[in-house]
């Protein structure tokens, strides 16, 4: 239930706001749990290893992320049936729990996830119309794990579109799963099978270079599936050749000439120097050779790869005279993991912003309070008002946030009967850091007319006015506050903490420029903001 319901739920009063505030800390402390696991995750599918550490490592950190009681990632194989399972990985729960059931069968609510049309979530599976369709259990076995809450994304890989499997999380409780989490949850599936896929290719290139009688056409064939080119190097003559598929990574056609003079001007600049490098060190020191680095097309494009090979010593020879491998474009793979750090670093920035904003609001609260009861009177209100823009910006994926429903989620709970006329001439969409200052000053200044001003009488008014004006120096918002029908005016002796965020805040926040007027007849208050340091880029 977000902050607005819950005002309206109770006519106009806001809730308990101690419970309000725990609510605020545990949301802090739930986002840094979740960066923490999105951490983990990321560190063991990028170690690499085996392919049933990889898997157990994404179940068990997706039951981590999600808060579900247990998750399972479930292998796709197709028996005579053309519909059986196997369970591959499971957390939360011992594999014996399932030890006496039979393995899904693509049954109405396994279907979406199994031939990789999307993700499922529900709040409540065993009230979905998809539920207890299928004989014989027509739902869950008995004696089966209970399940309400459900959340299914589909493995997909990314070289092949095979449908690798599908990650599965459920809960006893009912709604424990909210849309965020499903975006997570997709995110992390789309991860496994870029890291399911790549441990695969590793495996299957190890298990070809030690399988001599696999013979040269069956080994192009697997080369082929797995997308990876071949090429072989001349050390004494650098004699280089590369087969359509390794052509292909480095953006070159099958008839195009591809010589190793081709393939070191083909390397990003920036990484040509590591290349040689690695390259004379395995011709040097017989180690393997396992490199990635970025390459530029003909076209100017820049794609990742990935090459692999070895030295090998001809008999009857002192020396190395031949190195081969393999090359493997991974920009997919690469892009996904920029992705994950982007995610990481936007959570981790949030989390420490809305940390470093709570402490500047304690400590001004405090430096205004006359006792420690009207503290945290003020610094509870404080919070609530951050907590409902946060939650404002949670709906839009912290994106952007519009001043009309920041004005109308401030002053909602003071809003009688024409208490409150806004004058505008459109709309604006502000940034999160933007909406959250804005919404902070609203509050303020609502909070003082309640206390003091026109909202403190039972007929005064406050007008909002909003303005977008054009001028040499560039497109700024006008913002007016305006009270009439309170009582008279006197402008205070001190500054408190109100006053410093608009006069201090906005300015440093958002360039802004704040005039205060204590009229008798009512607070004016001007606030004036470049629109550059409002508006979301696109």
């Amino acid at each position: 239930m977000s902050i607005a319901d819950a005002v309206d739920r109770n006519t106009g009063t806001a809730p308990d706001l101690q419970l309000r505030l725990a609510a605020a800390e545990a949301a802090l402390a739930e986002e840094t749990r979740r960066a923490d696991a999105l951490n983990r995750i990321a560190a063991a599918i990028g170690s690499g290893g085996d392919l049933e550490g990889v898997v157990q490592a994404v179940v068990d950190g997706g039951v981590e992320l999600t808060g579900a009681q247990f998750g399972a990632f479930f292998y796709n194989l197709t028996d005579e049936r053309g519909e059986s399972y196997t369970l591959y990985a499971l957390s939360g729960a011992p594999r014996e729990a399932f030890a006496g059931f039979p393995m899904p069968r693509n049954t109405d609510v396994f279907h979406p996830t199994f031939t990789g049309q999307g993700v499922v979530r529900s709040d409540d599976i065993t009230r979905d119309p998809r539920y207890g369709r299928n004989a014989p259990h027509f739902g869950m076995p008995a004696g089966h794990l209970p399940v309400r809450s459900y959340l299914a994304a589909p493995v997909v890989g990314r070289q092949s579109d095979e449908v690798l499997g599908g990650l599965f999380f459920g809960h006893g409780a009912t709604g424990r799963f909210g849309e965020r989490l499903e975006m997570l949850v997709a995110g992390l599936a789309a991860q496994a099978a870029v890291a399911i896929e790549n441990v695969r290719l590793a495996g299957a290139v190890r298990r070809d270079a030690g399988a001599e009688a696999r013979t040269r056409e069956r080994l192009q064939f697997a080369l082929q599936a797995g997308r990876l080119g071949s090429w072989e190097l001349d050390v004494e003559t650098r004699a280089y050749e590369a087969s359509d598929l390794c052509k292909a990574n480095y953006g070159r056609r099958p008839d195009e000439a591809f010589g190793f003079e081709d393939l070191v001007a083909s390397v990003h600049p920036e990484d040509r120097a590591r290349m040689v490098a690695a390259m004379e060190s395995a011709i040097d020191t017989g180690a393997e050779y396992d490199i990635e680095y970025r390459v530029i097309h003909p076209s100017g494009a820049i794609r990742w790869v990935h090459a692999r090979g070895r030295a090998a010593r001809i008999a009857d020879e002192d020396g190395v005279r031949r190195m081969a491998g393999v090359s493997l474009d991974i920009t997919e793979r690469k892009r996904a993991e920029e992705r994950q750090r982007l995610l990481l670093n936007e959570l981790n920035h949030r989390v420490k912003n809305t940390l470093a904003t709570v402490q500047s609001i304690a400590s001004q609260t405090l430096r205004s309070a006359a006792d420690a009861r009207s503290f945290r009177q003020a610094f509870e209100a404080r919070l609530l008002a951050l907590s409902q823009t946060h939650n404002l910006l949670t709906d839009q994926s912290w994106e952007a946030a519009s001043l009309h429903d920041i004005l109308r989620l401030e002053l909602r709970p003071h809003a009688g009967a024409g208490r409150f006329l806004l004058d505008s001439d459109g709309d604006v969409r502000l940034t999160p850091k933007a909406a959250v200052a804005l919404g902070m000053a609203i509050h303020e200044l609502a909070t003082n007319a309640v206390k003091y001003g026109a909202l403190s009488t039972p007929s005064g008014q406050v007008t909002v006015r909003s303005r977008v004006t054009t001028s040499a120096v560039g497109r700024t918002l006008v913002l007016e506050w305006a009270e009439a029908g309170g009582p008279p005016v006197q402008k205070p002796k001190r500054r408190g903490f109100g006053g410093r965020l608009l006069q201090q805040g906005l300015a440093g926040e958002l360039e802004a420029q704040v005039s205060l007027d204590y009229r008798p007849e009512g607070l004016l208050c001007r606030i004036e903001l470049p629109m550059h340091a409002l508006e979301p880029t696109e």
